[in-house]
């Protein structure tokens, strides 16, 4: 059944030619935000500010419900259309032929090729049903800015097409089609002067000069009475000619078409939105065209902007790579390095390749390890291309050069805080002030142009005592435009008063702090306070309740005073409940604190911070643990007002949130000599470090912890810690590390009789040697750890065990016992252990598709993705993808299969899950092979083969070896596979049930149609 999304008009979707029901307007609006920017990303935050405009606190939920109702349709719609989680937001991948925006702008686009060509009738037939898409106002029925200015573009558009058309038919001389077409749309825009224009010529024309003129008297009078304005050039010189009879056949030169964007498909155009009051900078700009725009094609040209903290430059790098975008039609990339954001780490080059190399297409499968493969690889990408790269936030030239592209044709521009004077061949353009009239203008754009047009020499002279610096300008016009009972006179005679703020403003990183010092003057007593304690708070962002904790105020007092500072520019804030400091505006705060606060007033305001993260992290995370006790650690601290969690998927979503912060401030506890609050945090944390598979920072977290909790003479919390270390390193591959640290541990509860915790270490034991293949004694110390708990029946490790003992019968190919070992765990495991219960099932549908009931099987891990992906438990989620991308090789589904391995294996490279990327690489082959696509099957294969052998795999080797040598017998090639698979059997570990595979063809070698689990 056809299927067309309608844009263009009201907002509708058509199958068959009839409208389809989408759901509460919330959710159409929605589809139309994802259709306008199709086969794109769509940030979160961006979707929250088209959707509401006060956003309530349950926003990313309703988001997410609102994307499941979207996806249910699109499912019941059967057409090429499916909705995406990406890392920053959702994406609707649709086929762009199924939208009426693709055909109006397709059309437009062929028309101006055929006018080029010269073929003029066959130009107006392609406009003319370009412009038959339209069916009314763009995209009429919904609501809100952002569809409301996309929706004024549109319109735009259509009616620059229609001018277009109007021009093609005059130069045919179809007059009354003109007169036809031009007549109403006058009437609705009696102010466009093109469209009048139009009209008149074409009546003069045809003959009709005093209806032309009719036409040219209306839209004077118009004119005049909406606007006070009389016509303007081309209209007066049009009506004169008129009078004259001097108005020839020949018609002017046809507009310009702005509203066919470039071709799209390939979809790798990736610059941030360019802002809408973007001001001033025109010397830089024309600095940069004439140094950039006038090079050789035949050369690589790199731009450096360099210049101080708030002096602009990201955005005037957006703002020249949108004016030049048209001429890089083969790609427009984006990188933020964060070479300078606060409490994020810079990424490294191989981190930006990968971003990089999946914008320019490359599947998550075929992008090597190594930023010297991915330089190399992204290197060949943009061989041979019209391509733009802008990369900004650059720490230094050594960050940035392993991103540069090695041949002509591609423009890099590259933002820095410092001059890149290291970065050969460079085209630097350093950013100073604005100049005086530059930041007139930005002045009154904030205040206002009459406002600032009633006073020009007090705006003047209120620019020059700001420094004539971006930032600072900003911040005092906000502060007088919130004011309407101050004059900009009002203003300078403030900044007048304020002792030696002159001075400061004229050197460099001073200005912004006296212009911040001035508005810190203004504000009350506790919000001064607020602010000043703030940059004691090492972290990113702040909410009510932290922020209550530091300044020893209630939640209710803390909102009141973040929302006063945010309306006097001195936070920023990119979500709702969420700010942060801009770095030259911590810096003013740090400078006033030193200034007004005690050294013990600080201190106190430090370690009610830690009192209220610690007590935080613990409640947060009480609801994630799988343990029937969750270990407590703020039992002896003072009552905290806590940020409220109703469930563990709330608890994951705040502890997202809240993780960079968490990070930070366990690191400052450790670095100033709170040694108890440094491991007790890192401890309460293990429930979220083990949801996300220990990645990121965490063995720097329990590294760190370790030695507080040494400092601090508290040998149960050192073994803690690092029993935390060892699972760090024992999900990162660090066999050898990890069993250290699991001994190290043991001493300490041997020592204090803790047979719990005791049995808990044995199983970390096992399950080093389960990820060595080892399972004898894996089931060795399984079943030791059973023993220390044997008198408990009611001890949570006895679950845990139970679950293990039963991975390792499925690894032996004892099937059924592997069933009832996990359908007993489930006994033993409490409703509440939602994480723990999810694994289990997760192990359940690995053993039905072992024992060839596939669909089964699929059932089972489809429950346990979507369970996942309800809590966001990322690891869960990554195991059933994988699961399931075996599942559906089996049956006989390669192209569901391969969804499921690419969604495994880009979760298993960011949660650092080597062994999930292990098998996601080689169940993507068995699904390319399945595909008989035997050449992808036999790449993917051999990258398996080399992660494997990095990471000392021997099964996932051999599972590698075993897929070549299926590849090798498609291509007829049986002495390979024969060698293959004879090398799979030696590498698969002792006993393990999977050699048995390998074995079944070598078995029968000579048998065309033999088939193991792998290939039936």
């Amino acid at each position: 059944m056809d299927v067309e999304f309608c844009l263009l008009g009201p907002f509708e979707v058509l199958q068959s030619g009839q409208p389809v029901r989408l759901g509460g307007a919330r959710q159409r609006k929605l589809l139309a935000i994802l259709l306008l920017n199709a086969n794109r990303a769509v940030p979160v935050d961006q979707l929250v500010d088209a959707l509401w405009h006060d956003p309530p606190s349950s926003v990313r939920q309703q988001i997410h419900n609102s994307v499941g109702g979207l996806r249910r349709t699109l499912a019941d719609l059967a057409c090429d259309a499916r909705i995406t989680r990406t890392d920053t937001g959702y994406r609707l991948d649709v086929a762009e032929e199924l939208t009426d925006l693709h055909h109006f702008h397709e059309g437009s686009r062929a028309a101006r090729e055929a006018e080029a060509l010269g073929s003029l009738p066959e130009a107006i037939k392609l406009l003319s049903s370009a412009l038959s898409a339209w069916r009314g106002e763009a995209l009429s029925g919904l609501d809100g800015l952002a569809i409301e200015t996309v929706a004024a573009k549109l319109n735009e558009s259509r009616l620059t097409a229609l001018e277009l058309l109007a021009a093609y038919r005059m130069r045919v001389r179809e007059y009354g089609a003109i007169i036809a077409e031009l007549t109403p749309l006058v009437q609705q825009h009696p102010l466009r002067e093109s469209l009048r224009a139009g009209l008149m010529r074409a009546l003069y024309l045809s003959g009709r000069s005093a209806d032309a003129l009719a036409v040219y008297e209306e839209g004077r009078n118009a004119l005049v009475d909406e606007l006070g304005l009389d016509p303007g050039t081309e209209l007066r010189d049009l009506q004169l000619g008129i009078l004259k009879g001097t108005v020839t056949v020949a018609p002017p030169e046809p507009p310009e078409q702005k509203s066919s964007p470039p071709d799209r498909r390939l979809s790798r155009f990736y610059l941030p939105h360019d802002t809408n009051d973007f001001s001033g900078r025109s010397r830089e700009l024309d600095e940069l065209a004439e140094k950039v725009l006038r090079t050789e094609p035949t050369t690589l040209v790199i731009s450096a902007i360099d210049g101080m903290g708030g002096v602009g430059k990201t955005t005037l790098a957006v703002h020249f790579a949108h004016q030049v975008a048209d001429q890089y039609p083969d790609g427009q990339y984006f990188v933020d390095l964060h070479g300078f954001s606060a409490g994020v780490e810079p990424l490294s080059a191989e981190q930006a390749l990968e971003q990089l190399l999946r914008d320019s297409g490359v599947p998550p499968e075929l992008i090597p390890s190594g930023a010297q493969a991915r330089g190399a690889l992204w290197r060949s990408q943009l061989a041979g291309t019209r391509s733009l790269v802008l990369i900004d936030n650059v720490v230094d030239a050594a960050q940035v050069r392993p991103l540069l592209p090695g041949s002509a044709g591609v423009l890099v521009v590259v933002t820095s805080r410092r001059r890149l004077t290291a970065l050969d061949g460079t085209v630097p353009v350093s950013l100073d002030v604005l100049p005086p009239d530059e930041a007139v203008s930005m002045f009154a754009g904030v205040i206002g142009e009459r406002r600032a047009s009633q006073e020009p020499e007090a705006v003047a002279e209120a620019v020059r005592l700001c420094g004539y610096l971006p930032l600072a300008i900003r911040i005092a016009a906000a502060r007088l435009r919130d004011r309407g009972s101050w004059t900009v006179a009002d203003l300078v005679g403030r900044i007048r008063g304020h002792a030696h703020r002159a001075r400061f403003l004229q050197i460099e990183d001073r200005n912004v702090m006296a212009v911040l010092k001035l508005s810190h003057r203004y504000l009350p007593a506790l919000q001064s306070k607020v602010f000043r304690l703030l940059s004691l708070h090492p972290g990113t962002e702040y909410d009510a309740w932290s922020t209550a904790a530091l300044a020893g105020i209630t939640v209710e007092q803390a909102e009141s005073c973040l929302d006063e500072l945010f309306d006097f520019n001195l936070l920023k804030q990119n979500s709702p409940g969420q700010y942060h400091f801009h770095d030259l505006v911590r810096d003013c705060a740090i400078q006033l604190l030193n200034e007004t606060d005690s050294a013990p007033e600080r201190q106190a305001a430090s370690h009610r911070l830690l009192d209220y993260y610690l007590a935080a992290t613990e409640e947060w995370c009480r609801t994630l643990s799988t343990a029937s006790s969750h270990s407590r650690f703020s039992d002896n601290l003072p009552h905290q007002e806590v940020r409220p969690v109703s469930s563990s998927t709330d608890a994951a979503a705040v502890l997202a949130l809240e993780f960079a912060n968490l990070t930070a401030v366990a690191r400052f506890a450790a670095d100033n000599g709170w040694h108890g609050h440094a491991w007790r945090l890192v401890c309460a944390m293990e429930p979220y470090l083990t949801l996300n598979n220990y990645g990121g920072q965490s063995y720097e977290l329990y590294a760190a912890a370790a030695e507080a909790a040494n400092r601090d003479d508290d040998s149960v919390g050192e073994s803690l810690c690092w029993s935390g270390l060892a699972a760090v390193c024992r999900e990162r591959g660090h066999k050898e590390e990890s069993i250290l640290h699991i001994g190290t541990a043991l001493e300490l509860v041997r020592k204090a009789r803790d047979y719990q915790r005791e049995s808990a270490l044995l199983i970390h034991l096992g399950l080093m040697y389960l990820d060595q293949d080892n399972y004898v004694a894996a089931e060795e110390h399984f079943r030791a750890a059973q023993a220390l708990i044997a008198h408990d029946d009611r001890n949570p490790n006895h679950s845990t065990i139970t679950n293990n003992l039963a991975v390792v019968f499925r690894e032996l190919g004892r099937f059924d016992e592997s069933l009832y070992h996990l359908n007993r765990s489930l006994e033993l495991m409490p409703p509440k252990h939602v994480v723990g219960r999810l694994v289990t099932t997760c192990n359940i549908g690995m053993v039905q598709h072992a024992q060839r009931r596939h669909e089964e099987a699929a059932r089972t891990l489809d429950e346990v993705l979507s369970a996942c992906k309800a809590i966001d438990y990322q690891p869960g989620i990554a195991l059933a993808h994988v699961a399931l991308c075996n599942v559906h090789r089996a049956l006989g589904n390669p192209t569901t299969s391969v969804e499921h391995g690419r969604s495994a294996l880009t979760l298993a490279r960011q949660l650092h899950m080597h062994r999930v990327e292990c098998e996601a690489l080689s169940s993507l082959a068995e699904a390319a092979l399945a595909a008989e696509d035997v050449n992808h099957a036999e790449k993917v294969y051999t990258q398996a083969l080399e992660r494997s052998t990095h990471f000392s795999f021997a099964r996932f080797e051999a599972r590698a070896l075993e897929g070549l040598a299926h590849a090798a017998r498609a291509r007829g090639d049986i002495a390979e596979a024969t060698a293959r698979w004879r090398g799979a059997v030696d590498r698969y570990p002792h006993g393990m049930h999977d050699a048995t595979h390998a074995q079944q063809h070598l078995a029968s070698i000579e048998d065309e149609s033999a088939t193991c689990f792998r290939c039936e």
